[in-house]
C-alpha cells in the first residue's frame, strides 16, 4: 500500500511527551503552549502566533477576530472556488457575505483576473486565499490588488507549511496566516492549528476569543487598556469579565509538546516533499497536467493532476494499492452547503478541477521507485486535459 499520507510524530516524539507527562501535572494550554507559540513565530518569520485546536478553528478564528474588533469595513470577503470547506464556512457562520473566486488554471489559488473583477465590482472588506496543496498563488499581483482596493488579505496555509515564494515563506505576507497540524501535513500535534499575525491588536483579539473572550491570556498593555475602557477594576470579577463574544478552542500543553518535538523535523519533512514534487514533475510534466506554480520550495501535500480518464486512472491506482482522493472540495459551489443558500456564478476553471481533478501521494516517506511505479500508472492511463 501506497499512503495518501504518513504520521510525521516519531518515537522521539512520543519518548518526548511521555518523559514530559511523567514530570508535570499541568496538561491543558499553559507555559508551553506559549513556547510552541514562540518557537513556531520563530520558525515561519511572523511576531505573534496563536495555538488553537484545528485548522479550521484557525480560519474560524482570524475571520471572527477582523469582524469583532471593526477590522471590516464591510461584511464581503472573498473567498476561493477551490479550497477546503472550513475556508469557506467561517464567513457563512458569522453571517458574513462570501463571494467566490475562480481558481487559477495553473496553481489552483485565486484567479488574478477573476479576483480584480470581483474586488472592482463589490469592493469587498476582506479575502481568504488558500496555497492548494503547497502551492503559492500569484503573489506578487495578488497584493497589488489588495493595495489597490483597500482588501484585508488572509492566507489559508494549512496545506502549505515550509512553501516558499521568492525566498518568503507561505503564510507571511496577508494580515494573518492559518496553519494545520493534523495527521498527514508536514507536522503533526495529533489535533492542532496555528493562526500567525505581525499585528498587535489582532493578536490580543484573538487571544480573548480563543479562550472564552477573556483577558486572562492577553499582554499586559492590552489587558490594561481593555479593563481601562469598562472601567473594571474589581480584582475577584475580573476573573469572569468577557470583553468578546469568545469561544473554547484552546489546545492544550500536551499537544504543544508535541509541536515542539515536530519542529525538530519539519525542515527535513519539507525538503523531502519538495523533492517528491520534482521528481513527479519531471516524469509527468508533458503527459499528462500536472499543477505548477511559481513556488521556490513546493511543500507538497499531496500532487495534484486534472485529466478526463480520472475515473479510470483512480480505479487503477487503487487497484494497485495507491491512495488518491478527488482534488480536495473541487469546486465549492457544488456542494450542497453552498448551493442551498447562493446563486452559483460561472467558475470555467473551478469547474474543470471538480470534473477531472485529483490528488497522488507525495509525503516525506515516499520513496523514488514509489513515484515511479504511481508515474507509470497515470501515464498508461492518462487521455489528458
Amino acid at each position: 500500500m501506497i499512503k495518501l499520507a504518513d504520521n510525521t510524530i516519531q518515537k522521539q516524539d512520543v519518548d518526548t511527551l511521555i518523559k514530559w507527562l511523567s514530570n508535570t501535572d499541568h496538561y491543558t494550554k499553559g507555559k508551553e503552549t506559549i513556547k510552541f507559540e514562540q518557537q513556531w513565530s520563530q520558525w515561519l518569520g511572523c511576531k505573534y502566533s496563536v495555538f488553537v485546536n484545528s485548522g479550521s478553528s484557525a480560519n474560524l478564528l482570524v475571520v471572527a477576530s477582523l469582524l469583532y474588533s471593526g477590522r471590516l469595513r464591510n461584511n464581503k470577503i472573498i473567498v476561493p472556488a477551490v479550497s477546503w470547506v472550513t475556508t469557506v464556512s467561517p464567513a457563512i457562520m458569522l453571517g458574513m457575505e462570501p463571494v467566490l473566486c475562480d481558481c487559477d488554471e495553473n496553481n489552483l489559488g485565486l484567479s488574478v483576473e477573476d479576483f480584480e473583477t470581483l474586488c472592482r465590482e463589490h469592493r469587498p472588506a476582506a479575502a481568504m486565499l488558500v496555497h492548494v496543496l503547497g502551492h503559492a498563488n500569484h503573489m506578487d499581483k495578488i497584493m497589488d490588488i489588495c493595495a489597490k482596493y483597500d482588501v484585508i488579505l488572509i492566507e489559508d496555509t494549512c496545506e502549505a507549511h515550509g512553501s516558499m515564494h521568492q525566498q518568503k515563506k507561505l503564510g507571511t505576507f496577508g494580515i494573518a496566516s492559518t496553519f494545520s497540524y493534523y495527521y498527514g501535513h508536514q507536522m503533526a500535534t495529533v489535533e492542532g492549528g496555528m493562526v500567525c499575525t505581525d499585528d498587535y491588536e489582532l493578536y490580543n483579539t484573538m487571544l480573548s476569543i480563543r479562550s472564552h473572550g477573556w483577558l486572562r491570556d492577553n499582554d499586559e498593555e492590552y489587558k490594561t487598556r481593555q479593563l481601562e475602557k469598562y472601567n473594571m477594576h474589581d480584582a475577584f470579577n475580573m476573573q469572569y469579565f468577557f470583553v468578546l463574544p469568545g469561544l473554547n478552542i484552546r489546545n492544550t500543553d500536551i499537544n504543544a509538546i508535541i509541536g515542539i518535538s515536530q519542529l525538530n523535523s519539519i525542515d527535513d519533512n519539507v525538503s523531502n516533499r519538495d523533492r517528491n514534487y520534482r521528481q513527479y514533475c519531471s516524469l509527468l510534466d508533458g503527459n499528462v497536467w500536472i499543477q505548477k506554480s511559481e513556488t521556490s520550495v513546493v511543500s507538497s501535500l499531496a500532487f495534484g493532476i486534472v485529466d478526463k480518464n480520472k475515473k479510470l486512472i483512480t480505479s487503477e491506482l487503487i487497484k494497485n494499492g495507491v491512495e488518491c482522493r478527488p482534488l480536495i472540495c473541487g469546486s465549492i459551489q457544488e456542494q450542497p452547503f453552498w448551493f442551498e443558500r447562493y446563486a452559483k456564478r460561472h467558475l470555467p476553471n473551478a469547474e474543470i478541477i471538480h470534473k477531472f481533478g485529483f490528488y497522488i501521494p507525495c509525503h516525506q516517506d515516499l520513496t523514488p521507485e514509489q513515484i515511479d511505479f504511481v508515474s507509470n500508472i497515470i501515464i498508461e492511463n492518462s487521455t489528458g486535459l
